[in-house]
């Protein structure tokens, strides 16, 4: 067995809307499990293991849309706008130069471990964990559940197929963090 480029602590997977299913269900393996399976084998993945995914969202020919099971491994989207006019000028300049530039290390990697355990710690009411619950509950219309049908706003009720599940209030939490 040869780690290819996943077994790195930070990954880069762009455009992963044009990567075919299997390939997609992969990496979303690696970002649930923190494991990659291959040869019926399973390998561990350094630690951290931090992904970073972009889309596409304008063209549709051979792009494969991550389910909504996929789309929720992921604790933010972010909608990037376009830049300022300042900000093109500059991504212009460094992209069409032969300039090169080195990401530069800021922390130590037991460093980052340290920061990320800290944030475990890091106390919260329990009226704050039902408040972020509430946001991710009041996504769901269940048939049968605690979450009543008039509880659920208009919008949600119009837009909403599949509303969001108990991962997205622990990335409320942690992401408030």
């Amino acid at each position: 067995f040869l780690p290819g480029p996943i077994f790195s602590n930070v990954v880069l997977a762009d455009e992963i809307n044009r990567t075919p299913p299997k390939t997609q269900a992969a990496l979303l393996e690696a970002m649930q499990e923190h494991q990659v399976t291959a040869g019926g084998r399973k390998h561990k993945l350094p630690v951290p293991f931090f992904v970073l995914a972009t889309q596409n969202p304008i063209e549709q020919e051979g792009t494969y849309p991550l389910p909504e099971a996929q789309l929720d491994r992921f604790m933010f989207e972010i909608k990037v706008q376009y830049p300022s006019e300042e900000e093109e000028f500059a991504i212009v300049r460094q992209t069409t130069s032969d300039e090169s530039y080195a990401v530069k290390k800021i922390l130590e990697l037991d460093e980052l471990l340290s920061f990320q355990s800290l944030v475990r710690k890091v106390p919260v009411a329990d009226h704050v964990i039902r408040y972020a619950m509430q946001f991710a509950r009041m996504t769901r219309i269940i048939p049968g559940s605690d979450t009543q049908a008039e509880e659920v706003p208009d919008f949600i009720r119009e837009f909403v197929s599949w509303g969001a599940g108990p991962r997205a209030s622990q990335n409320l939490v942690l992401g408030a963090k």
